[in-house]
């Protein structure tokens, strides 16, 4: 189309056949997408580091415990000191003899158990003869609370960057199966710099269902016309055409 003023060429705006027509469109990751995949593999990179970590942790203890088990031997700790921190359980050090030496340990009470310990008090305790910096209270658990804590928020931070890059997919799955379609706004308010859109449209079958664009960059008046995008097999995953973050090639 040539404009009238300028005699420049603009470019024809595709219907909603010629849309629907090209499916599986050809979209592309545009700008607007970057910062929501950054952000989701920040979040799953971190919880992956934060799980690898206590995955090496319980490995040690495991590994550890199961030496001292194997080949460690007896002996009685004194104990010399004892912290109270205020959100998890104490730390008690302690010191026993081997030898010629005296050497040194510490360990935290264990949550799930009922030990009370003051300086002072005789400890049994398991060490290796071949390194006895290695050792620990008999029969003392080796996590806690804390521990369990941090093994589940890790967990939950890698399941939030994996559900994160599933509604990547998801929505670059909408932008090229979607089926387009004329919807009405039903309502439209600032939200922050930009607009939330409210509106409904009605599927192939002529059943209606009801939808919002959050961030939208346009304002729209109550009853405008807008085009929607819907999967035909999930018509409730659906937003304003063309999305934001997967807009077609050369649309």
């Amino acid at each position: 189309m040539i404009g009238p003023e300028d005699g420049v060429a603009t470019p024809k705006e595709m219907s909603i056949d010629e849309i629907n027509a090209a499916i599986p469109r050809n979209v592309y990751f545009s700008a607007h997408g970057l910062t929501p995949l950054q952000v989701t593999l920040g979040i799953l990179v971190l919880g992956l580091i934060c799980v690898g970590a206590i995955s090496y942790s319980i490995i040690k203890d495991k590994r550890t415990a199961e030496a001292l088990h194997r080949e460690g031997h007896e002996a009685t700790a004194s104990v010399t000191k004892i912290i109270h921190p205020r959100r998890s359980n104490d730390y008690v050090y302690y010191t026993f003899p081997f030898g010629d030496t005296t050497y040194h340990g510490g360990a935290t009470v264990s949550d799930f158990q009922s030990i009370r310990v003051r300086v002072g008090d005789q400890l049994p305790i398991r060490f290796l003869p071949s390194d006895p910096s290695v050792n620990h209270p008999s029969e003392w658990g080796w996590w806690g609370f804390g521990e369990v804590f941090a093994c589940a928020w890790s967990l939950m931070v890698v399941g939030l960057g994996v559900r994160g890059l599933i509604s990547i997919y998801q929505r670059r799955s909408l932008g090229r199966m979607g089926w387009v379609t004329e919807g009405k706004v039903i309502a439209c308010a600032p939200k922050g710099s930009r607009f939330r859109v409210d509106y409904v449209f009605s599927t192939e079958d002529q059943t209606e269902f009801d939808g919002a664009n959050e961030y939208s960059y346009d304002e729209y008046k109550y009853g405008s016309k807008i085009r929607v995008i819907y999967l035909r097999s999930n018509p409730k995953r659906n937003d304003t055409y063309p999305l934001a973050d997967f807009p077609t090639v050369g649309s």
